[in-house]
């Protein structure tokens, strides 16, 4: 942390913030100019100390240069961090890409989908709910929900919060990160005002640099339309996302789902395909 004082700052009021530092257990640098003095502070700096260190008489700004977070920065960890199950691997070198299934209105044919294993042989790693309970499986894939808190079993997702910026994300993840290791962050887009969202790939690329954490992509979420979920999934790989949801119609290919951006699972498993080669390209 630096603590850059007023200009002409009289020497009572440096020598009382540095009192004040050392009686708070940091090490303290002065550096003093022709008219401006410069402190440097090392030490576990919280949020609430930058907030009181400003209030001091004589500081004029208080930069932390340290990150406010440490499980969740890369610099703890180095690789990225996988987090594996029954769900498959997120992190890994292998693309992690889950399936949110959605029926259309023939029940029948979604009855007899759900009985048979038609999405795990196309190569899919999970299925997921945005509910906060889970059913157990579905097509033969495990289930994980978006949406589970507390200390169970699976994945915890941690969301960006539409407009917030990474560090915050990274706080969020940090607090979780105390209680368990299961930790996912999850990218769902920044929400336009006319109610459509938008992938931030360099938001994207920033986080995969400051965090070892495993990132997945909502795609369905961002792209709205079944049309541009390949442009948002492979966006999103190209950014650095460990992996991504898509969103899947059970069921007869013509049958009409009842939630946009739902994919046929033909298309589904082609664009799975093509997100998994574009990865091995990138990581090569």
């Amino acid at each position: 942390m630096i603590v850059v004082m007023k200009p002409h700052a009289p020497d009572a009021a440096i020598e009382a913030v540095i009192s004040f530092l050392v009686s708070a257990g940091f090490d303290v640098h002065r550096s003093s100019g022709h008219e401006r003095t410069i402190l440097g502070v090392v030490g576990n700096v919280t949020g609430d100390d930058v907030g009181v260190i400003s209030e001091l008489e004589g500081v004029t700004e208080v930069v932390r240069v340290s990150e406010p977070y440490r499980l969740a920065a890369r610099s703890a960890v180095g690789a990225t961090s996988v987090v594996s199950g029954k769900f498959g691997s997120i992190g890994g070198a292998r693309p992690w890409i889950a399936v949110e299934p959605v029926s259309g209105n023939d029940r029948t044919s979604t009855a007899t989908f759900l009985r048979g294993p038609s999405l795990v042989d196309r190569g899919f790693d999970a299925a997921v709910s945005r509910s906060a309970e889970a059913p157990e499986a579905v097509g033969g894939l495990e289930r994980v929900s978006l949406a589970a808190t507390g200390a169970g079993p699976g994945v915890h997702f941690v969301e960006r919060v539409s407009g917030s910026r990474v560090e915050a994300w990274m706080q969020s993840a940090e607090t979780w990160l105390e209680r368990r290791s299961d930790v996912v962050l999850l990218e769902s887009g920044d929400e336009q005002p006319n109610g459509t969202r938008s992938l931030d790939v360099v938001a994207l690329a920033r986080a995969r640099e400051r965090t070892h954490l495993p990132i997945v992509v909502d795609v369905p979420r961002i792209a709205g339309m079944g049309r541009r979920s390949a442009a948002v999934a492979c966006a999103a790989i190209g950014a650095g996302a460990d992996g991504v949801i898509l969103r899947v119609r059970i069921g007869r290919d013509d049958d009409q789902p009842r939630v946009p951006a739902s994919l046929t699972l033909s298309d589904a498993a082609a664009l799975a395909e093509r997100i998994r080669t574009l990865a091995a390209v990138l990581r090569a």
